[in-house]
């Protein structure tokens, strides 16, 4: 229990560190989207393809203009993109299963804890979007759910907002 109680406490002290005391995040765009009630994480049941994933700004720097595609990590995850696009494939085809739609999102997940296990808050919002995507193709799973909201808890207590990676429809 105490583990726990520490990792969101170590993961602010290195955004923290990371941020090197950057200017408080600026809104450069209006998002007619975005709610005020702080309902960032709701999840959208349905489906929704990696591609469709938008672009977050983050310590005070504008958001990239262009496709959504453009939002990238700094580092390459092949293996783990081919894992998520196969099974997204199969979760999305015609007939597909409840274990189809499950195998989705332990890829989704698989990817989102390595991009969270990494330690680089600039990694943050991409574990956060493929949490919330994951957890459109098996909302049940708590653990992911829970890996999540901790990202979320680590945005607010640093004062930054929550990216909004994954909710888009």
């Amino acid at each position: 229990m105490r583990k726990t109680a520490i990792l969101p406490a170590l993961a602010a002290c290195v955004l923290a560190a990371a941020c090197g005391g950057a200017p408080a995040p600026v809104a450069r765009t209006s998002n007619t989207n975005s709610q005020s009630n702080g309902a960032q994480t709701s999840i959208q049941h349905g489906t929704n393809s990696s591609s469709d994933v938008g672009v977050a700004a983050s310590h005070g720097g504008a958001a990239q203009s262009g496709s959504p595609s453009s939002a990238k990590p700094s580092v390459e995850t092949p293996e783990l993109d081919a894992k998520i696009e196969k099974a997204e494939a199969k979760a999305k085809a015609a007939g597909s299963s409840d274990a189809d739609k499950k195998a989705a999102a332990r890829a989704y997940f698989e990817r989102a804890n390595f991009f969270r296990d990494q330690g680089s808050p600039s990694l943050y919002k991409f574990a956060l979007r493929d949490y919330r995507i994951g957890l459109r193709y098996d909302p049940t799973d708590s653990d992911a759910r829970g890996k999540m909201d901790e990202i979320v808890e680590i945005y607010k207590s640093m004062g930054r907002p929550v990216p909004e990676l994954g909710n888009e429809q």
